[in-house]
């Protein structure tokens, strides 16, 4: 497959976002939008008030919550455009020998350093959302806390500037340092970004920090095995009728969805 042209890429980041606002609208109950996500089927639904009753028991601080969803079988893991560290009109671009831009910084490594252990830096681009969620496309959701993922970058990641005027910096794996966060001039785009150095390290970012934090996983397949076989009951719509979120119902012609107090949504039933 080759290299995505920036619409796609426009395209798939726009998706990704519709994705989690929905997801937060149902599971974070911020709004009554469609209920639907990620490709789910109806009888993927779990109530709004299970789902978060779930996620308490597992953070028992959380209140209230909003997801920054990541996806896909390589994360890419990127907080966008920094201009804190360095700023642009007051940095030096030179090349090197082989044709590599490098970044004369306004601050010292050292300044920088102390900028990037920064519990507020990191607050700020680190996601907007209260929970961090991957997404493995295959319906399995893994949760962090957004402030245990900021505290164990800011206290376990070593920085190294490296020739070319990009900060890398590393995590242990498995006794290993590995180089998995990068903080670099784009002179593609003029600007600066901070993220994963690809998508391999963006996944190995999740994979080191599903070693180390606190997580709760739901695996919407799995979960419907587990449960007893699917009954829905049959009954008779009336408008304006009020039911908790997720109600289901059935009558000859249509299957019923209450998707926010009395705001329902139907499915017409067809013959086999």
């Amino acid at each position: 497959m080759g290299k995505m042209s920036s619409e796609q890429a426009s395209q798939k980041k726009e998706l990704g976002h519709a994705e989690e606002r929905t997801f937060n609208a149902f599971f974070g109950n911020k709004d009554s939008r469609d209920t639907n996500f990620s490709d789910a089927s109806a009888d993927n639904f779990i109530s709004n008030e299970t789902y978060k009753k779930e996620l308490k028991e597992k953070f028992d601080s959380l209140k209230d919550f909003s997801v920054s969803l990541k996806s896909g079988k390589t994360w890419q893991f990127h907080l966008g455009r920094i201009d804190e560290l360095s700023p642009l009109d007051k940095i030096v671009l030179t090349k090197t020998s082989k044709n590599e831009t490098k970044v004369i910084h306004h601050l010292t490594f050292d300044e920088q350093k102390k900028i990037l252990k920064s519990y507020s830096f990191w607050d700020a681009y680190l996601g907007k959302g209260s929970l961090l969620c991957y997404n493995d496309k295959e319906k399995k959701y893994t949760f962090f806390l957004m402030s245990e993922v900021i505290n164990f970058i800011i206290s376990k990641t070593k920085w190294n500037l490296l020739e070319t005027g990009r900060i890398k910096g590393h995590l242990v794996k498995q006794g290993k340092s590995r180089s998995v966060i990068t903080f670099e001039y784009r002179n593609d785009k003029n600007q600066f970004v901070l993220g994963a150095h690809g998508g391999k390290a963006g996944y190995l970012l999740f994979e080191i920090l599903y070693e180390n934090l606190i997580s709760h996983e739901v695996n919407f397949n799995s979960k419907l095995t587990k449960q007893s076989p699917f009954k829905l009951p049959k009954g008779t719509f009336s408008a304006g009728m009020k039911a908790k979120i997720g109600t289901t119902f059935f009558d000859n012609d249509y299957l019923y969805i209450c998707i926010d107090g009395s705001k329902w949504r139907k499915i017409k039933l067809q013959d086999l």
